[in-house]
């Protein structure tokens, strides 16, 4: 065999040092725990932002949902409210009008008892008995 020419000797270090370069940075990167904890880190970071994203998302359709829930029973409650407000109106008529009826008939009985002598003393007594009456059913409609 015959003796490699200087140039052949020279091509061969130059591709035993590449190696032996790429070699050593291998077991450099497997040996420098802070660059393989940092890569850890940042692999786990970036998990971490995308479970955070699917849970924003999750939370917002959620909310979403809710907030549709929560209007549709505030409008039915809205028109429960409504119409608890218009039964009030309508008993409200119907005690004013008893009531007025019953103020009626009781200044009209003191006024004939009276015979027609003191007619302020009769509004006084008429206005109690319509106060009377007004207790009267406010309490009634209290205990049904």
């Amino acid at each position: 065999m015959s003796e490699p020419t200087p140039e052949e000797l020279r091509d061969r270090i130059a591709a035993e040092r590449e190696e032996l370069g790429r070699t050593a940075s291998a077991l450099a990167d497997r040996v420098d725990v802070g660059s393989r904890a940092r890569a850890a880190r940042d692999q786990a970071t970036d998990q971490v932002k995308a479970g955070v994203g699917r849970a924003t998302e999750q939370v917002k359709a959620g909310v979403g949902q809710a907030t549709e829930q929560v209007k549709a029973g505030a409008g039915q409650a809205t028109e429960q409210v409504k119409a608890g407000v218009g039964q009030a109106q309508v008993v409200g008529r119907e005690v004013l009008t008893r009531t007025a009826g019953t103020a009626k008939q009781a200044v009209g009985t003191l006024d004939s008892a009276l015979g027609g002598r003191d007619r302020t003393s009769a509004v006084a007594a008429g206005a109690g008995a319509a106060l009377l009456a007004v207790l009267l059913v406010v309490l009634r409609r209290r205990r049904r």
